[in-house]
C-alpha cells in the first residue's frame, strides 16, 4: 500500500482497507472521489484511481493505456482528501533520480547528491506491495530519514517538482511548491530528451547501465539550456550508448529514432535556444 511520511512533523497518511476480493470485477464501477483500487499481480501492483490506471514494478511506475485483465486480488480503500491531493502529485511525477540500495552504499550522500529538494521519496519495496512515500519539502529530511534492510528494497526514487515543471505545467496548484517559479518548457529541453533515452535503456536493456553511467548531473540538471548542457546530455546519452553489450546496433538506431521524433516535436524549441545544429550533428555521429 502507498503511505505517505511527513518526516519533519513526524505523521503519516495511510488509506482504510474497505474490502478485499479474489472475483473479478470492474473497478471503476465501485470508484468514487474517495475510493481507489489497488491489485496484485505476478509482483506488479496496479492501482485505479478516477478512470486511470498505473501499474508499479520492481522497477518502474508508469501510466497503462488500458487496464489489466488478470490479477490474483483487488482491494478497495478510503482515504481523506489531503489523502488524494498527494497521490495524484505523486502519480503526475516522473522519477528525477533513482538507486538501488546496498549495505555498501551510504544512502544520505547519495540522496543529498540527487540535488533534489521538493517532492517525494518513494521507497519500493516489490513484490511487497507497501511503497512508503516520504515528503520531501526541503532537502533536510534525507538527514532525518533511517533506512534498515535494504536488501530487500528493490529501488529509491525521488520525484522532484521543480524538475517536473516541464511536465506539469507552470500553471498547476501544488501545495508543496507555492515559492518555486514557474519555468519555460523549453529551457528544460535537454533534460526532457536526458530522461527519454534513459528511460528506454532501462526499460527495454537494462538498469544496470543506470548505475554504471558516469555524467555530469549538475550540468544536465540546470535551470536553463545552454550549449553546455545540451552537450553534457549528449555526452552522457553516448556513454549510456556504448554501454549496451547486447544487439547494440538494433538499440542504437531505437535510439536514433527517438532522437528524431523528439527533434521533429521540439524542433520551434530547440531552434529559438538555437540547439538544433548540436543534435543534428549528435544524430549523424552515432
Amino acid at each position: 500500500m502507498l503511505t505517505f511520511y511527513d518526516i519533519n512533523n513526524q505523521t503519516e497518511l495511510k488509506p482504510e482497507l474497505e474490502f478485499k476480493s479474489r472475483i473479478k470485477f470492474d473497478p471503476f464501477k465501485v470508484l468514487n472521489e474517495n475510493l481507489f483500487a489497488v491489485a496484485l499481480y505476478n509482483n506488479n501492483l496496479f492501482l485505479f484511481i478516477d478512470r486511470l490506471v498505473y501499474q508499479f514494478t520492481p522497477e518502474f511506475k508508469f501510466k497503462l493505456e488500458k487496464p489489466p485483465t488478470t490479477w490474483e486480488t483487488i482491494s478497495i480503500y478510503s482515504a481523506p482528501k489531503n489523502y488524494f491531493d498527494l497521490l495524484k502529485q505523486y502519480l503526475a511525477l516522473e522519477p528525477c533520480f533513482k538507486f538501488k540500495p546496498s549495505p555498501e552504499i551510504d544512502i544520505k550522500p547519495v540522496l543529498k547528491n540527487s540535488s533534489c529538494k521538493n517532492g517525494f521519496l518513494e521507497i519500493n519495496s516489490l513484490p511487497n506491495p507497501e511503497i512508503d512515500i516520504i515528503i520531501i519539502k526541503t532537502g533536510n529530511e534525507f538527514d532525518l530519514i533511517e533506512l534498515t534492510n535494504t536488501e530487500k528494497i528493490n529501488r529509491i526514487i525521488i520525484y522532484d517538482f521543480e524538475k517536473n515543471l516541464c511536465r506539469i505545467g507552470a500553471n498547476q496548484n501544488n501545495t508543496l511548491t507555492e515559492e518555486i517559479t514557474g519555468e519555460d518548457p523549453a529551457s528544460a529541453i535537454h533534460r526532457r530528451l536526458f530522461e527519454l533515452i534513459l528511460n528506454y535503456i532501462e526499460k527495454n536493456i537494462s538498469t544496470k547501465i543506470t548505475y554504471e553511467l558516469q555524467f555530469n548531473r549538475n550540468a544536465i540538471f540546470r535551470e536553463r539550456a545552454t550549449p553546455e548542457t545540451l552537450q553534457a546530455t549528449l555526452s552522457a546519452i553516448k556513454s549510456a550508448i556504448n554501454l549496451i553489450k547486447v544487439n547494440q546496433k538494433e538499440h542504437r538506431e531505437k535510439i536514433k529514432t527517438l532522437i528524431e521524433i523528439f527533434y521533429s516535436e521540439n524542433y520551434a524549441e530547440l531552434e529559438k535556444l538555437n540547439l538544433t545544429t548540436q543534435i543534428e550533428k549528435f544524430y549523424t555521429e552515432i
